[in-house]
């Protein structure tokens, strides 16, 4: 297993009183997988993600990474927010770059980042700087400076909800693809329900705060159908309404 939760529970302190954001959470995810995490608002899909990434400490259980308990960001998990933060005044290679001059990595490492940026598309903008670019093509940009420090495990903070729903289908495909061509793993937060069952091998149902685990769905009936391809498949419909069901009744 290469990420493990293990009864997670994280209690924060408001002004008010003590906060409970998830509550035993306890998944798995195999090397290779691209899973979705979807709940209501508000019940800690965000905050499960800064403990994996090791912005935060749980309060109890364990989070683990190759079985090694995670208690501190760490080079191998990549994040991924809302927002692709790329910065205005430098061109886009120099944003692909960020990650590797902050790391002091070799020279061997910028090799590699342009051979990502070639291999995607992305070289012939790489003098440009990012309001030259669309929305798209930011965000593609912002997934190879995330690659480009090779971390084993990706992190996606609703990555795609600051597009416009036909951009956000094709770079949500297109995101998936680059990432299971470089053979990652990657964790997905998303309030979108049919995006998650476009992308995931699995989907994992959160309750309403405190967050726990309401149902996790194995898509494996859909494994080898395209994204594009799966809104068409009577399972899709099956697991589309099921899931809403649960969100409505749990949410």
């Amino acid at each position: 297993m290469l990420l493990e939760l293990d009864y997670v529970g994280l209690i924060y302190q408001t002004p008010e009183a003590e906060k409970e954001a998830v509550r035993d959470v306890s998944f798995g995810i195999e090397e290779g997988e691209f899973v979705s995490l979807v709940g209501p608002s508000g019940c800690g899909k965000s905050t499960l993600l800064y403990l994996i990434a090791g912005l935060e400490r749980p309060t109890s259980g364990e989070v683990r990474l190759h079985g090694k308990p995670i208690t501190k960001p760490t080079p191998a998990i990549g994040y991924m927010p809302q927002q692709d933060q790329l910065f205005p005044w430098r061109t886009i290679r120099s944003n692909v770059n960020l990650g590797l001059e902050i790391q002091k990595k070799s020279p061997a490492c910028y090799d590699r980042a342009e051979e990502l940026m070639k291999k995607y598309g992305v070289l012939d903008v790489a003098s440009m700087t990012p309001d030259q670019l669309s929305g798209g093509m930011r965000q593609r940009c912002a997934l190879i400076r995330t690659l480009v420090t090779d971390p084993e495990f990706l992190l996606l903070d609703e990555s795609f909800s600051a597009l416009d729903y036909q951009t956000r289908i094709a770079v949500s495909i297109d995101t998936r693809s680059i990432i299971k061509r470089e053979h990652k793993t990657a964790l997905l937060v998303t309030h979108d329900i049919s995006e998650s069952l476009m992308l995931s091998d699995r989907i994992i149902v959160m309750t309403k705060s405190p967050g726990r685990i309401h149902a996790i769905h194995d898509l494996s009936a859909l494994k080898d159908i395209p994204p594009e391809q799966r809104m068409e498949q009577a399972e899709y419909q099956l697991l589309l309404k099921e899931i809403w069901k649960e969100l409505d009744i749990h949410g």
